[in-house]
């Protein structure tokens, strides 16, 4: 069992990851004409709090995790509230081949700095969107390594010209990038803020 398996359960009691998913939603949506998105897709969706901030604004989403006990929570939520258009699966892209859906919007919160390899995963969502697609990415600005506990061995945020170049490499021309966020964390020796930033590219061809 991993470690979002165990926090599934109560992922959802924390307000500040309800409040947060509600104010990106917001943003998105600001940066982004979401009424003309068909089909949308998730990644990294947890219990859905973005897609379910969401889904007032996009027709049909696809809320895809690797986490078993994440995606029985989504689909809980979307039970019990008569939710049919946030269709939620397991579903890991690093390790599956492409499922056969192409999409107009990628989201991704807080995501990225836990996947290794982020030029496999950005190829990936290159080959999943529309000509013209969208690719939003919601994560960390650079820290200190501070964000993390122990046994942490990914990435400490992004430089925003490190992650563009990388999308461009990938036909991923970026378009928008703003920070959109502050996640604050209290240490003994005071508060300290993380800036999450919202960086949009569109595929090229």
């Amino acid at each position: 069992m991993t470690e979002f398996d165990q926090k599934a359960a109560t992922w959802d009691d924390d307000p500040d990851k309800v409040s947060r998913a509600n104010a990106i939603a917001d943003s998105l949506a600001k940066t982004i004409d979401l009424s003309k998105i068909k089909m949308a897709l998730e990644y990294g969706s947890g219990t859905g709090l973005l897609s379910f901030a969401l889904q007032d604004r996009l027709s049909n989403i696809t809320l895809m995790d690797e986490s078993l006990a994440m995606t029985e929570v989504a689909m809980q939520k979307c039970k019990e509230r008569g939710v049919e258009h946030l269709n939620p699966i397991q579903y890991d892209l690093m390790n599956q081949a492409l499922p056969e859906s192409r999409f107009d919007l990628i989201f991704i919160l807080l995501t990225l700095h836990h996947i290794k390899d982020t030029a496999v995963i950005l190829q990936k969502f290159n080959q999943l969107l529309n000509k013209g697609g969208y690719l939003a990415i919601i994560d960390l600005v650079k820290e200190d390594g501070s964000f993390h506990e122990h046994n942490y061995h990914f990435h400490n945020g992004f430089e925003r010209t490190d992650l563009e170049s990388q999308l461009r490499f990938k036909n991923l021309e970026p378009i928008s990038y703003e920070v959109c966020y502050e996640i604050g964390r209290d240490y003994d020796n005071g508060n300290q803020k993380y800036p999450l930033f919202l960086l949009v590219s569109q595929k090229q061809d």
